[in-house]
């Protein structure tokens, strides 16, 4: 089956030239939140959905957007009731966090000991793009800090336990989410939607069942949610991160790191790394490898056409010119 990489697309799709490349795919925000302890082993870290910013939104404004409690509760049972035993059976604990009182804008992954932990923060549930299928995609971000395997982020003894941002965000789509919605009416939901023509020809390239190519449009739009959230976020503060021009399918990243960016990508950066993961059709119960780059994941380096991890902010081992 082919894969189909977002960077890929605009040449087979669109046949034309592509965007010009954004300015700086790094984020301003660099920080890791790195706490070592004795031995370096119980490293603990945060590792935030988005890069850190001011903006509060508590309790009583949900009316100028985002989702309602129940939506909120709702979305962080579907990613607990999948992932408590496949956490069980590494030999942890899953904690899911449900801090709707919270105005933070965000949602952060950490450890202690044997007990994973997740946090679901109300005030990104309220911001105003945010929608039901984008909560649960946060929740498998942060799922994928705990499960999403190579490339970590660096730590004391060589690579910590929390998969990088590019990486989680990666899993979300190609690892999580699709099993989260798997079993839901997916056409039907889509027929609520405005599709991108280049989104459905895509997933249809990709897969061939009618349920499959369901699941791979709606993670693909899903990911635009949380794209376009991360667009206005770094929009928002006294410092703009983000280019003027907000993230589209059809205006993928054409920057190319030296090195594997460990911290946020831009939005631009991330939307092409959640399509990627939407298209790419290996199975997502092949779980990634903590080691290396290729198992359970689409690669250029051993002959995928797309699918795989955008340049934007991964290097592979192996240099393949696009």
């Amino acid at each position: 089956m082919t894969k189909v990489n977002a960077f890929a697309l605009a040449f087979l799709l669109a046949g034309s030239s592509l965007a010009s490349a954004h300015v700086g795919e790094v984020s301003t925000s660099q920080q890791s939140h790195h706490i070592f302890g004795k031995g370096s082993e119980q490293e603990v870290k945060l590792c935030d959905f988005a890069p850190k910013n001011d903006l509060r939104i508590p309790e009583g404004l949900e009316s100028t957007g985002g989702i309602d409690k129940a939506a909120f509760e709702r979305a962080i049972d579907k990613v607990e009731a999948l992932y408590t035993p496949i956490v069980a059976q590494k030999g942890a604990v899953l904690k899911m966090n449900r801090l709707w009182s919270s105005s933070e804008v965000n949602a952060s992954a950490t450890r202690k000991g044997k007990t994973w932990i997740v946090n679901a923060y109300g005030g990104l549930a309220r911001f105003k793009w945010m929608t039901y299928d984008g909560e649960v995609m946060v929740l498998c971000h942060e799922m994928g800090h705990h499960l999403g395997g190579f490339p970590s982020y660096p730590g004391a003894l060589g690579g910590s336990w929390a998969s990088n941002e590019g990486q989680s965000d990666y899993f979300a789509t190609m690892k999580c989410f699709r099993r989260i919605i798997e079993n839901d009416d997916n056409e039907a939901i889509l027929s609520q939607m405005t599709v991108p023509s280049d989104v459905s020809k895509a997933c249809q390239i990709s897969y061939s069942s009618a349920k499959d190519v369901a699941i791979c449009v709606r993670s693909s739009m899903t990911g635009k949610v949380l794209a376009r959230v991360l667009y206005e976020l770094g929009r928002s503060g006294p410092r703009t991160s983000e280019p003027a021009n907000p993230p589209e399918f059809d205006t993928p990243s054409t920057s190319e790191v030296g090195s594997t960016n460990n911290a946020h990508p831009l939005s631009q950066c991330r939307l092409d790394t959640y399509f990627a993961g939407a298209v790419c059709s290996v199975s997502p119960m092949i779980e990634f490898s903590r080691t290396e780059g290729q198992t359970g994941a689409c690669n250029q380096e051993t002959g995928d056409a797309f699918g795989y991890r955008p340049r934007c902010w991964y290097k592979p081992a192996l240099n393949f010119a696009l």
